[in-house]
């Protein structure tokens, strides 16, 4: 939970302090005014980039030298407080606690957040990258996974793949990096499918929640066939070296999303997609509660993304799940709070760089 949000030099924004409520958080005001801003900048603490572009540098404030975004987190009931410095000439800066953190990492794991926007690409339609992304994010927070694995992983198979570029490696000279994926494969694979188990049960419920009988199913593909992956990759270097690049892997799994023998994407309309994700990441939320975290959530103008009885579903599926929302709209209808939850909500207004408290909630 996010007990305070400070940043200064965000984009359009002039520098501001959010005391935020425990439950949920506004804000509103015309398109334009910043709004999307505020979410941009929780996702630099968590994820180390915007979840809208990732030229970090143009979040900076036009002729500013830098951007700051700090705030102080409760987790697990440890208060900590995290800190983000990106500078001009593209250097970070992360402190956790006031001491330098070497990794985004010991700040993903502080403040774990979920985020639904407009400029985000559907988990159906999405591509593969997509998705892993998403069950790395669950295999990190919820099934313990190490950010070191994950980074030791991509750079073996970058190195790998440099190799087979080349033209020049042997068999011989595969083996060594051919060991290391295999065992750091393994384990991410592992971590992978633990979320996946825990997913799939719960998803059934969130999309039944919104009257949805589309019939969709969950498969994780892991991105090699049933052997040990040390056997996959040494099968598959003649193929490896005519597309050099390596071809099988957890760098090829998937979160299959059908229908019937269909991949959803090709047989949904935008707005059955548009259900099918939203009960995916309220699936992800809830899995990461049952293992003992609380992720924030961000919706950036639900009301582009829902319509009102999906707001209605969503609503009342976080109000059970009592997590800390952030949420933007240009107005308070346009967010589409029920009664019960505007009773509770603090409500922000942007304008023109500003942020003034309007509601206390």
């Amino acid at each position: 939970m996010i007990e305070q949000l400070y940043f200064k030099h965000l984009r359009g924004l002039d520098e501001a302090t959010c005391q935020l409520a425990p439950n949920v958080n506004v804000w509103v005001g015309e398109n334009g005014a910043g709004k999307t801003s505020v979410l941009e900048s929780v996702s630099l603490l968590s994820t180390g980039r915007s979840f809208v572009t990732s030229r970090t540098k143009s979040l900076i404030q036009f002729d500013a030298p830098d951007l700051t975004v700090f705030a102080r987190v409760m987790q697990c009931g440890v208060q900590n407080r995290l800190a983000v410095q990106c500078v001009q000439n593209g250097e970070r800066r992360l402190r956790v606690n006031g001491a330098s953190a070497k990794a985004q990492s010991a700040l993903s794991r502080v403040l774990p957040a979920l985020f639904v926007a407009p400029q985000m690409p559907d988990l159906v339609s999405g591509a593969p990258g997509d998705r892993r992304r998403f069950l790395d994010w669950g295999a990190f927070h919820c099934a313990g996974g190490q950010a070191t694995v994950f980074g030791d992983l991509r750079r073996a198979l970058l190195q790998r793949n440099t190799g087979l570029r080349s033209g020049i490696l042997t068999d011989r000279d595969l083996v060594a990096w051919d060991q290391q994926i295999a065992s750091l494969g393994e384990q991410v694979h592992g971590w992978r499918e633990a979320f996946f188990a825990r997913l799939a049960t719960v998803f059934v419920e969130k999309l039944r929640a919104f009257d949805a009988d589309l019939g969709i199913g969950l498969v994780y593909q892991k991105g090699w066939s049933d052997v040990e992956l040390g056997q996959a990759l040494e099968q598959s270097r003649p193929k490896d070296r005519r597309y050099r690049q390596t071809q099988v892997g957890p760098q090829r799994a998937d979160l299959l999303i059908q229908r019937g023998g269909d991949r959803a994407g090709d047989v949904l309309s935008r707005g059955q997609s548009k259900t099918v994700h939203m009960a995916l990441v309220l699936s992800q939320l809830e899995v990461a509660q049952r293992a003992g975290m609380s992720p924030v959530l961000c919706l950036d103008d639900p009301g582009a993304e829902l319509d009102v009885n999906h707001q209605r579903v969503v609503w009342e599926s976080l109000q059970s799940a009592q997590c800390q929302v952030l949420a933007t709209g240009i107005d308070l209808a346009r967010v589409g709070l029920p009664a019960s939850v505007i009773d509770v909500a603090r409500v922000f207004h942007v304008k023109r760089g500003q942020i003034e408290l309007i509601k206390e909630g």
